[in-house]
């Protein structure tokens, strides 16, 4: 018997040095709550001596919220009821001698020792985990240039209102003379002007607004509980306003303007996708009518949609089929009735709908990359045309007018290109 109590006494003592010299973070506390055990480890992590924390009730180390809540639990436990949370591990807030909260991950573990119920836990200090967390969901949610909502927080924000059955009006806001900004003065001023047009933004709107940048140049303001029309165009003319006001940037004073969109739930919407596909329906229509302006959705802004998405399709596909033409008006003197040039005009011989004139497609080009492919593919035609003339010693000049901003309009040859 003798035997067992020395080898019991040096297996206590030998634990006892093992958990002093260990990297784990380790602590035990007596049915009474009081701490029984610490090692340097949670002294150096709660910030106490050893003879500071052992004696003391582990409450010295539980913030005062839940002080009341873990105590009857330790009691429960030992009035005899299993532990719930042995053998887990858990994340829960601890606090330090100073006073300052931290985020901390517990093992628990409980056995009997000589003097009844004990309870012990390794603790590990998870506060950089938690930040890195923290920082991945800011990523995820927020915009990285202006710390403003992305687009998907966006989106998640406009399906809770709507799901909850909440009225709500969204905003579309696209700048106005950005690119010229940017391609002027460089990707760093553009930033920098994106920055300063989100905290205007924030500063402007009321309180409760949702502010998000989309991407590029595009925000978005979701404004909860309004449904009044005239309130939006209120909200929106304010903006707009607001953008009157030059941007003064490092020395630099720049002009911006906007164009707006306006979409009301649930009227023009009962979901979040098909709400701001309104806005942004509203929003091409503003930008179609000059910019500087708002418009409010209506529904057959999406018939009208859909029906230029069908013309670009039926365009894409008669480019690739040749169905393209050009003709030449002939211009002539009026005094002696010779002719001294061409002008080249763009015709498309539907399958079905026959000879169209331009102004049956070409507005559905508005604002896509189509209408480049195509007016290069009419200075082509022209200048091939040209080179046949100039082949055949004539020297008529043939006019091109643009398709889209990105083609100059020109006269072939003997004329420098220039834009209409």
């Amino acid at each position: 018997m003798e035997h067992m109590v020395i080898d019991a006494n040096y297996q206590s003592v030998a634990l006892s040095h093992f958990a002093k010299a260990a990297n784990l973070t380790l602590i035990s506390v007596g049915s009474d709550g009081n701490i029984e055990f610490a090692n340097p480890s949670v002294c150096t992590l709660f910030g106490y001596d050893s003879d500071e924390m052992v004696g003391q009730p582990i409450t010295i180390i539980i913030p005062e919220r839940m002080r009341g809540a873990h105590m009857a639990g330790l009691a429960r436990v030992a009035a005899g009821e299993k532990p719930n949370l042995a053998g887990k591990t858990v994340e829960v807030p601890a606090v330090k001698k100073d006073g300052s909260e931290f985020p901390i991950e517990i093992t628990l573990s409980v056995w009997s020792g000589p003097r009844g119920f004990c309870a012990g836990a390794i603790i590990k200090d998870i506060s950089e985990r938690r930040e890195r967390d923290n920082k991945l969901m800011r990523l995820a949610s927020q915009d990285t240039l202006t710390g403003l909502h992305n687009r998907h927080q966006f989106l998640s924000h406009v399906g809770d209102h709507l799901s909850s059955r909440e009225p709500a009006t969204v905003i579309f806001v696209d700048l106005d003379g950005f690119k010229e900004v940017n391609d002027t003065h460089g990707h760093a001023t553009g930033d920098a002007l994106l920055q300063a047009v989100g905290v205007r933004l924030q500063y402007l709107l009321r309180q409760d607004a949702i502010v998000a940048r989309l991407g590029g140049d595009e925000f978005a303001v979701l404004l909860p509980g309004s449904v009044d029309p005239l309130k939006a165009h209120a909200e929106a003319t304010e903006i707009l306003g607001a953008f009157r006001k030059p941007f003064h940037l490092g020395g630099l004073v720049l002009d911006l303007g906007a164009s707006i969109g306006i979409a009301i739930a649930p009227q023009h919407g009962a979901d979040a996708d098909e709400l701001v596909a309104s806005a942004d329906f509203a929003l091409y229509r503003a930008k179609a009518s000059g910019g500087g302006c708002c418009r409010l959705f209506y529904h057959s802004m999406r018939s009208e949609a859909q029906a230029r998405r069908a013309i670009r399709d039926e365009l894409r596909q008669a480019l690739q089929d040749g169905q393209l033409r050009l003709y030449y008006q002939p211009q002539v003197r009026l005094d002696t009735a010779q002719p001294i040039g061409f002008e080249a005009l763009i015709r498309w011989h539907h399958p079905e709908r026959g000879v169209l004139a331009p102004g049956a497609f070409l507005p559905a080009l508005e604002q896509s990359t189509l209408a480049l492919d195509i007016g290069w593919w009419t200075l082509d035609e022209a200048c091939r045309v040209s080179a046949w003339l100039n082949s055949r010693g004539d020297t008529y000049k043939i006019g091109v007018k643009p398709v889209s901003d990105s083609v100059p309009s020109i006269e072939l040859p003997g004329q420098s290109p220039r834009r209409s």
